[in-house]
């Protein structure tokens, strides 16, 4: 943790505008959803079981996210497991151990659910990305494969 932000966990009373500002990085391309859409959004986040939204805030100002799901399993000794998914830092806070430390966070949090694995996918093209999920202990075990609807 850094003494210029701290990560927590995300609460239905967090501004979801504000949240989508910095998720937006990672699809500038696409269009903004409308405030209601948004909204809906936000609080089915917050009502999905094993469902976590952390983000790193300084001051007032979020400046990263990582999203998380505790998925039930019937292998692995029914053991859950994670999905780390949208782990996104603002420009101005990126190299400052932002991710580093949402990063740990969720690995704290899949320790404390018993999880047997924490995994995630990155775009092919994200090789910085992929160099710190290395860094952090993950490693390029699998192949991966998305259908977009």
């Amino acid at each position: 943790m850094s003494a210029e932000f701290v990560v927590r966990a995300a609460v239905p009373q967090d501004d979801p505008e504000q949240v989508f500002d910095v998720l937006w990085q990672l699809a500038p391309g696409d269009a903004r959803p409308d405030a209601s859409r948004l909204i809906t959004a936000w609080r089915g986040l917050h009502a999905q079981a094993g469902r976590r939204l952390l983000l790193a805030v300084a001051g007032d100002a979020f400046v990263g996210t990582l999203d998380t799901l505790v998925a039930p399993n019937l292998t692995h000794g029914a053991r859950p497991y994670m999905v780390v998914e949208n782990v996104v830092v603002a420009p101005g806070w990126r190299r400052r151990g932002v991710a580093r430390a949402l990063m740990l966070a969720a690995f704290e949090q899949a320790t404390e659910a018993g999880c047997y694995k924490v995994q995630l996918v990155s775009n092919a093209a994200r090789t910085d990305a992929h160099r710190f999920y290395a860094s952090v202990g993950f490693a390029q075990t699998a192949v991966g494969y998305r259908r977009y609807l």
